[in-house]
């Protein structure tokens, strides 16, 4: 019987995640099948109860349901209540699990690019489940200082750390003290927001020379943020996006199926 997996998320067309998955399913010659289910405000609880009743193996969750989910699950592992967000669902007994893979998968990916987050002065830019990710992992890590900038400044102090809506003075002294910027937001993304905005807030001319910016978008490669950090000095490391991509989904596939996931080949899916 072919193991079901779905994406659910809005938009979900962008995702490479589907190619991702087909091309591990391939390689270690599983009958399964991973598919983009298109989940519109108001058709959560419609499509998790689908996906239940139709047998679906588990889910990766994407914008905007990583926190919203969470109230709908059977139950949730102690690092997604911390996160505040679910990205993956595993089908247990008594309904679906939820876990968050973006943590670790945005450590292992900087892990992976010679970066270490012990120590760094941290800068995250957004205030969703991406966002708390990193925030996490950055915490768990040893990170120095981690500060959050977003539109809403409350929206920022819900990830229980240092806060400041753009513009604020408090944002700007952060902006030039960081020694790693991400951009944790779906703008510039293909098919979401556009960059120029959050670049414009954030400031990048503020920075110290040397500071190291990442963009969480993997689609397109290069986006806004990066061509506007390398015009600004920064240092710009390539990939982080697709390696957090490649991470969160090779540890959700060990979830679902209980093997090593192939990850090189999910790296050369995404690739191309």
């Amino acid at each position: 019987m072919t193991a079901r997996i779905a994406l659910i998320g809005h938009p979900v067309a962008h995702s490479r995640s589907p190619d991702m998955m087909a091309a591990a399913f391939r390689a270690l010659g599983l009958d399964a099948a991973y598919e983009r289910r298109d989940t519109p405000p108001g058709s959560l609880d419609a499509t998790l109860a689908a996906l239940w009743d139709d047998g679906y193996l588990g889910a990766n969750v994407t914008v905007p349901w990583k926190a919203a989910v969470r109230d709908a699950l059977a139950s949730v592992d102690e690092l997604a209540r911390r996160c505040g967000a679910v990205n993956t669902l595993v089908r247990a007994a008594d309904g679906f699990h939820g876990i968050n893979t973006d943590a670790p998968g945005f450590n292992r990916a900087l892990a992976e690019a010679g970066v270490a987050l012990a120590g760094q002065r941290v800068v995250v830019i957004g205030a969703g489940g991406a966002a708390r990710a990193v925030v996490i992992a950055a915490e768990m890590a040893g990170a120095e200082r981690v500060t959050v900038l977003a539109r809403d400044a409350t929206r920022a102090r819900a990830l229980g750390t240092a806060a400041a809506a753009f513009g604020a003075g408090e944002a700007q002294a952060a902006v030039a003290d960081a020694t790693l910027l991400v951009q944790a937001t779906p703008c510039g993304m293909t098919g979401g927001p556009p960059g120029e905005a959050v670049v414009a807030a954030v400031g990048l001319a503020r920075c110290a020379p040397g500071a190291l910016a990442v963009d969480l978008v993997y689609a397109p490669r290069e986006t806004v943020w990066m061509r506007a950090a390398s015009a600004a000095g920064l240092r710009v490391l390539d990939g982080v996006g697709v390696g957090m991509l490649v991470h969160q989904g090779a540890e959700a596939f060990e979830r679902w199926f209980g093997g090593k996931a192939p990850v090189a080949v999910m790296r050369a899916a995404v690739a191309r």
